[in-house]
């Protein structure tokens, strides 16, 4: 091999080396980039936005955290838009609660909308949202939770009261009859 190739092989070894890693940022729930709109952590439905904005060529990870004591299901959108290729940005992995989700693309942006997302009550729930920048760009996101209604105590007692009451009533109508 001659010297010229050695040294343009190793410093591309270096260049990759010292490449700069993605731009990781973790936005726990009521910083500036991911908040509540509507209700609290313990009203039954609860909507947040999140969202992030670049102004120079990039990578970027950012991960979305939120806690919140009752167990339900959640939905939302994610969505990108550039008017041209200089200001592209690309969601390259959306994963939620460590489930990987592809942003389907279309010719001036990307967008994608779920539901049903298992959402529990007192562990760290993650939106991480991945990708690159050609100059500058954003992305936006919503979500929705709604809470899974759980009988309370006394619900649970009258219903089981009014079973007993039931069969109590069918117990005694029981009647024999006898012919002579």
């Amino acid at each position: 091999m001659r010297l010229k190739t050695v040294l343009g092989l190793a410093a591309g070894a270096v260049a990759i080396a010292f490449a700069p890693a993605a731009n990781a940022t973790t936005f726990p729930i009521g910083s500036p980039n991911f908040f509540i709109t509507n209700g609290t952590p313990f009203t039954p439905t609860i909507t947040a936005i999140f969202f992030d904005s670049f102004s120079k060529k990039t990578t970027f990870d950012d991960k979305f955290t939120f806690t919140i004591p009752q167990n339900g299901v959640g939905s939302g959108s994610i969505s990108t838009s550039f008017s041209s290729l200089k200001n592209k940005l690309v969601i390259t992995d959306l994963i939620v609660n460590g489930v990987s989700l592809v942003v389907p693309s279309n010719g001036s942006g990307q967008s994608l909308t779920l539901a049903g997302i298992p959402i529990l009550a007192n562990v760290m729930n993650t939106i991480e949202v991945k990708g690159s920048v050609a100059k500058t760009g954003s992305y936006s996101g919503t979500v929705t939770f709604q809470a899974t209604a759980v009988p309370e105590a006394a619900t649970w007692g009258m219903m089981l009261g009014g079973f007993a009451m039931i069969g109590a009533t069918m117990r005694r109508r029981r009647t024999s009859l006898s012919f002579a």
